[in-house]
C-alpha cells in the first residue's frame, strides 16, 4: 500500500469515491449528502483542496494502483489574542468497505497527522457522528477523544 497526495489524473476517481462518502453519511441525515444535480460540483471542489496549500489531499493505493482510500486534512488558521494560532482538522477520511481493517485508514492518519506536525501544528480535531459507533472507536483507536460536545437546533 502506498499514501500519496493525490494529482490532478486521480480527481474523478476520488469523487467517485467522496461520492461514496457522502452516500454513506446520508444515512445519518440528508444534511450530509450531496445535492442532487450538483455531483459535479465535488470533482472541482477537490481539485480546489489539491490546490490548497493550506489542505492535503492525500490517497491511498494497493501496489496495482486501485485507490483504496482517501483522507482531506487541513491546517485551520485564525488571529486574535488567542494562544493557539492553528490546529489540525481532518475533514474527510473514507476508505472503502472492501480495503477496511487492512490498515488504509491507520495509514492514511498517520500520513494526515505527519503532514500537519510538519507544518507546526500541535492538536488535530476530527468530528463523527455521534451514533457513528465504527468511526468513533476507529478514530478512538487513533489516539482520539472527546472534547467537546457540538449541539445544534434547527430553526
Amino acid at each position: 500500500m502506498q499514501v500519496r497526495a493525490a494529482t490532478p489524473r486521480d480527481l474523478d476517481r476520488l469523487a467517485a469515491l467522496a461520492s461514496l462518502l457522502f452516500a454513506h453519511h446520508a444515512n445519518a441525515g440528508a444534511r450530509f449528502a450531496l445535492a442532487k444535480g450538483r455531483e459535479d460540483e465535488l470533482r472541482e471542489l477537490l481539485a480546489g483542496f489539491a490546490r490548497d496549500a493550506a489542505q492535503a489531499l492525500l490517497l491511498a493505493e494497493d501496489g496495482d494502483g486501485n485507490l483504496l482510500g482517501f483522507v482531506l486534512v487541513s491546517l485551520v488558521r485564525r488571529a486574535g489574542p488567542f494562544v493557539e494560532h492553528e490546529r489540525g482538522e481532518v475533514a474527510w477520511l473514507f476508505v472503502r468497505e472492501e480495503a477496511r481493517r487492512r490498515g488504509a485508514g491507520r495509514e492514511l492518519v498517520g500520513a494526515a497527522l505527519a503532514w500537519l506536525a510538519e507544518r507546526g501544528a500541535r492538536r488535530v480535531e476530527v468530528q463523527v457522528e455521534r451514533t457513528n459507533s465504527v468511526g468513533r472507536a476507529f478514530w478512538g483507536a487513533q489516539g482520539f477523544a472527546a472534547t467537546m460536545d457540538v449541539l445544534e437546533r434547527a430553526l
